[in-house]
This record gives C-alpha cells, structure tokens and sequence, in this order.
C-alpha cells in the first residue's frame, strides 16, 4: 500500500512562498514513492471552531487517510494566521499518535514572529501526539536557503513516514519534544536567529563588519547565560543590516 503524505497551504495567497515551500517539500517526498496531495485551506469553508460546527468533510477525510501531515503557514502579527489555525482546530479527534508531521511558517516584513509560528503548528502537533520533525521558521532572509533544502527535507520526512513511531506515554513525548529547534525561543532568541540569517547574506554591506562583531557578541553573551545583556547587542546587529532583499 503506497502511503500518502498531506501537504496543506495555510496561506490565503495560491503560489507565494508558503505555497512554493509546501510544493518542494512534497516534490522531495515524493521522490520515495510516497503519494502526495496538496490542498488549499483557502479552496474550503473552514470556519472557527465551535461544538455544532459543520467542517469540510474531504479535509477530514484525508486527514484520516493521510500517513503524515505537512503543514505550512504564513505568520500574522506573531503567530499563524487564522485560517491555518482554524483548520488545527476543527480537525477530527483520532488516533495519530506516531504519525509524523513537519510544520512550516513564512513571515516576510520583519521577520519576526516567525519563532512563535512554528510554535503554534508544533503545539498541535503535540498535543495530537505526531512525532514533528525539522521546525522550519522562514524568514525573506533565509527563503532562499530554505528553498534548496526543503527538498531534502520532504524525501527524509518521506523516508521516516513509512514506519509510524507511537510515543510510549507523556514523559516520552515530551522528552521529545525538548529536544526539538525553535521550540524554546523566545523574543531574544528569534532576534538572535533573524541577525544570524543577515548577516549570512550581507557580506557586501558596509556595515556588516561591525554588525557581525555585534551578532557573535550576543551570541556569546546568550551561551554565559547573560540574557539582558544580550538583547541590545542583538536589536544592533539586526538593524545594521535589515533591508528589503531582492524578491524570491
């Protein structure tokens, strides 16, 4: 029996980044023989939750049928929007545990916010007992990173899908679950993330000598445990070198 992998395009935006990066994820998985179906959350009346709601039935049903879920989200004002949250949401209550999931969030402007996103997708993930690998924040500033490596994260996610991996009670899950990226990031680690993607793409920008010299020392200063201090040396690097880069 070929088994399906789900990709599900949170953003009400068909073919922008959200939609491009569940599409190579899926391009990638599907290079191990998986089935692969995309849906569009924006194609379905998906309303917000309540207890008589009427919920797509062909979104439960192939989220029943779907051996593992890929979900991808823009970020509105710090979290997923709410039309890939109202899709978690209404999701019928069945037994996934060990069914694998891979969470994907894209937030363009700032970038910030992109940490409590993929937050938001992993907490569902959680709390329905997937076993979620590979977080993946998105910023403008890493996109095209990302969209070179998302491939391959689609064919190992494909490979790890074939064989469900139930988790053997809470304490198991959540020793798990810590040991995932982003998952712990606060406000100052997202900036200390989003400065680091930067600096790794403004080589030619005058001031990157003296941003990156403040980039490493933040990064010192988080490894000390010295947190506050940290913060001004990280908002510095990130507004030396914040910019519009050209469009993916």
């Amino acid at each position: 029996m070929i088994e399906l992998i789900l990709g599900v395009v949170g953003s009400p935006r068909k073919g922008r980044l959200t939609d491009q990066l569940i599409t190579r994820c899926l391009e990638g998985a599907q290079q191990t023989g998986m089935k692969c179906e995309k849906v569009y959350l924006v194609d379905y009346q998906v309303p917000f939750y309540t207890e008589q709601v009427k919920f797509p039935e062909r979104l439960n049903d192939l989220w029943e049928k779907a051996d593992a879920l890929i979900i991808g989200a823009p970020v509105y004002w710090g979290g997923i929007n709410g039309l890939a949250k109202d899709f978690m949401d209404n999701l019928k209550i069945i037994d996934v545990n060990g069914r694998h999931g891979l969470g994907i969030a894209v937030a363009g402007g700032t970038g910030r916010g992109l940490c409590a996103a993929i937050q938001n997708i992993y907490r569902f993930f959680y709390h329905r007992r997937m076993r979620a690998i590979d977080p993946t924040p998105v910023s403008r500033f890493n996109l095209n990173k990302v969209l070179t490596s998302i491939y391959d994260a689609g064919e190992r996610f494909a490979k790890l899908s074939k064989e469900k991996r139930p988790f053997d009670g809470d304490k198991d899950r959540m020793e798990y679950y810590e040991g995932l990226d982003y998952l712990n990031h606060t406000y100052l680690d997202k900036m200390v993330l989003l400065a680091g993607q930067l600096v790794n793409i403004s080589i030619g920008n005058p001031e990157f000598p003296k941003a990156k010299e403040e980039y490493e020392t933040a990064k010192s200063l988080l490894k000390q445990g010295k947190r506050t201090e940290a913060v001004a040396h990280a908002t510095r690097a990130y507004n030396m070198l914040y910019f519009d880069p050209p469009k993916a």
